[in-house]
């Protein structure tokens, strides 16, 4: 892969006024319909955080721009290494038959022909765990894997703390803020414990703890969106007028506070970034819902 292509998120510039790509992936920002107001110092201060955090968290080795494979892992046994006739082929720096892993039922077993660390601590050549623990990683000289979930699949994501393609200078172009993209409006609870289905990138049903819809007004007009648990985020994710034309193809997603005592929220689209997807092929991103797709441009 390539050099990262810089980051377009909301209200990110275009680069050079035309669509850029990675693999198959459209990266984009939100393009403004209308020129940017003037804006407290103090929410100013606030957006400056919030795009320093966002660089920081990519940067970082829980971001992911040090992703350089995933690999789904399918019931039997799976070699990996450098070599391309293995079913799994990892980076050219990695023996040419490195290991394997086998998914029996619910176990995963990894065996490997060098000695790797697990859990960044303990020496081990074989390891076996439930697909209930998924929290084990392993590691060898700058490189990292451990087994995800998807749905009802399964992948080994490899991460790379010195990959090349790690561009020291990356940095988000960002358009002029604009207040009015900061709306105030209303949230409506779902009951407690409906979930919804959605796909992902790759097809796969993803079920996700629905929570509620939130409304809100764009030039007199009304919208809503359906949002979700993400862990402990209030979320929405979300297409419009834009997507796959000025911005990324896939969508985009934004965090929200807890609504107040009348139930008022504020959704600022000023804070909506691009999924993992739109800048790492690795990835395994949501697709937004049918009822999450707006027909304005944002």
């Amino acid at each position: 892969m390539g050099k990262f292509l810089d980051i377009l998120t909301t209200m990110e510039i275009w680069k050079n006024s035309q669509s850029l790509s990675l693999a198959t992936f459209m990266v984009g920002g939100i393009l403004l319909s209308g020129c940017s107001i003037s804006t407290s110092t103090d929410y100013e201060k606030e957006l400056l955080t919030f795009k320093k955090n966002r660089i920081t968290y990519l940067k970082s080795r829980s971001g992911y721009l040090n992703l350089v494979g995933l690999h789904w892992i399918a019931e039997g046994k799976s070699q990996f290494g450098s070599d391309s006739g293995n079913e799994f082929v990892f980076p050219k720096e990695f023996p040419a038959n490195f290991g394997s892993v086998t998914k029996k039922g619910d176990r995963f077993i990894f065996n490997f022909r060098e000695t790797v660390l697990l859990d960044s601590a303990e020496k081990i050549s074989n390891f076996s765990f439930s697909t209930e623990a998924l929290d084990h990683t392993f590691s060898w000289h700058s490189y990292q894997w451990f087994v995800i979930k998807r749905g009802e699949n399964y992948a080994i994501r490899l991460k790379d703390f010195e990959n090349p393609d790690m561009d020291p200078k990356f940095e988000i172009p960002y358009y002029p803020i604009d207040v009015s993209w900061k709306i105030k409006g209303s949230f409506e609870a779902y009951p407690p414990g409906k979930n919804r289905t959605i796909s992902n990138i790759f097809g796969h049903p993803i079920e996700q703890p629905a929570i509620g819809i939130v409304s809100f007004l764009v030039g007199g007009e009304p919208f809503s969106l359906e949002a979700h648990m993400e862990g402990s985020k209030r979320t929405i994710i979300f297409m419009d007028g834009t997507t796959g034309n000025e911005t990324y193809s896939g969508g985009r997603e934004l965090y929200f506070d807890a609504p107040d005592g009348d139930g008022n929220v504020i959704v600022d689209f000023n804070k909506a970034f691009n999924f993992p997807c739109a800048f790492n092929a690795f990835t395994t991103c949501p697709v937004p819902p049918p009822i999450n797709r707006l027909k304005i441009n944002i």
